[in-house]
């Protein structure tokens, strides 16, 4: 499998797109924050108001082009009314778009003179199984069984870990929770041309310590079939959400929740059974999550890195996309309140964040920066004003 680092081009910071779902309702005109499909919803009917998203991106400064993949999975466009064959056929073009974009762009820099020094970096954007449930539950994480404790409902008191006494249901949850995402990969590992146009994975928004043991499964599990057939891995990485600064996840029902550090110990942890070690991420992330949290939560993660540099196979990269500052409700699906300050101030404080993170050194490998939901591309553009004013990101 080819390092992170050398499918960046040995890039120590790289510039990651903003939100997609956000970005087609706010800078080109579509409705969608009321279906189950969100971002991909247009792909079967609208697939070139996608590749303007895209490509406002691309011209923006991104680097890395996200897939309009996040809430998709056979369960979802079921839900929205396609039978599971026109489902896969669906998410297999998600991708084709964003390869088509990245063609047209990479096309337009020849044309203007400046070819690029890096090819587009395509990462196939997976949500959490909490992105299909109706409310959705990334931010915190109530999963009915048997991918949780208890569904979500107005009528009791709400809890997303399992009592003490509960290990068999939670190693439960794990499986199921490993299916779900394993199943997801096979579609588009299941393609030769699309998986070769995906060059990386990025899991986001997870909540849930055994969402994030779950997907290591899967990867374990998706590593097996993809050697079998002669296939090649792609980097990947995992972003958790602190929606107020901490996890939802909760250590017991009604109790206090589990640290950053939990979660970054689910993610690179030594973990598995005779079968060997769980693969570990190429990064860990913190997404969907406000600028205001970023600092605290950045020098937590770089602090674990560095405290468990001799366990950890290769320097992990760390990926930060925080939100604008809107609130999502997640009963009515929709944004509320205005940012606070323009995308100019968001691209200082992200900006200003990055400049103090210890790239280049032995602790981590590299920064990927960008935006997640009601950050567009001038947000983005801004983030990359940022960079050339203060002379700094030196590859980005």
């Amino acid at each position: 499998m080819i390092s992170f680092a050398e499918l960046v081009g040995n890039s120590t910071v790289v510039l990651l797109d903003g939100g997609l779902g956000t970005t087609l309702e706010d800078y080109v005109g579509l409705e969608i924050s009321q279906s189950p499909l969100w971002s991909a919803q247009p792909i079967a009917s609208a697939s070139e108001e996608i590749m303007k998203a895209h490509l406002l991106f691309l011209r923006a400064g991104a680097k890395i082009l996200s897939t309009s993949t996040y809430q998709c999975s056979v369960e979802t466009f079921q839900a929205a009314g396609f039978d599971s064959e026109l489902a896969k056929s669906l998410m297999l073009k998600s991708v084709l778009i964003a390869t088509k974009a990245r063609e047209i762009f990479e096309a337009e820099s020849i044309q203007a003179g400046f070819p690029l020094q890096n090819p587009t970096i395509i990462a196939l954007s997976l949500g959490p199984f909490g992105a299909i449930l109706k409310p959705t539950q990334e931010f915190r994480g109530f999963y009915p069984p048997p991918y949780g404790p208890l569904e979500y409902s107005d009528d009791h008191i709400n809890h997303n870990s399992f009592k003490e006494n509960e290990s068999k249901q939670e190693a439960d949850a794990i499986d199921a929770l490993t299916q779900f995402h394993y199943e997801r990969l096979l579609v588009y590992a299941s393609s030769v041309n699309t998986w070769k146009s995906i060059d990386c994975i990025a899991f986001e928004t997870v909540p849930l310590k055994r969402e994030v043991i779950a997907i290591r499964h899967a990867i374990q599990l998706l590593h097996t079939w993809i050697v079998k057939r002669g296939g090649e891995m792609k980097p990947w990485w995992i972003s958790c959400v602190f929606p107020d600064g901490n996890s939802p996840a909760e250590l017991l029902p009604d109790g206090p929740k589990i640290s950053i550090d939990g979660m970054l110990d689910a993610a690179f942890s030594e973990m598995g059974e005779s079968n060997g070690r769980l693969p570990t991420p190429s990064g860990f992330g913190i997404n969907c999550t406000k600028p205001e949290y970023l600092p605290a939560l950045a020098a937590s993660t770089v602090g674990y890195f560095k405290a468990h540099l001799d366990k950890l196979i290769s320097k992990p990269w760390l990926i930060i996309y925080p939100n604008g500052n809107d609130v999502y409700d997640e009963e009515t699906r929709s944004w509320v309140g205005k940012s606070q300050g323009s995308h100019i101030n968001w691209a200082n404080e992200v900006g200003n964040l990055v400049m103090e993170l210890p790239t280049g050194n032995n602790v981590i490998g590299g920064v990927v920066v960008g935006g997640c939901c009601k950050t567009g591309p001038e947000h983005i553009s801004s983030l990359r004003s940022k960079r050339r004013s203060l002379n700094f990101f030196p590859q980005f």
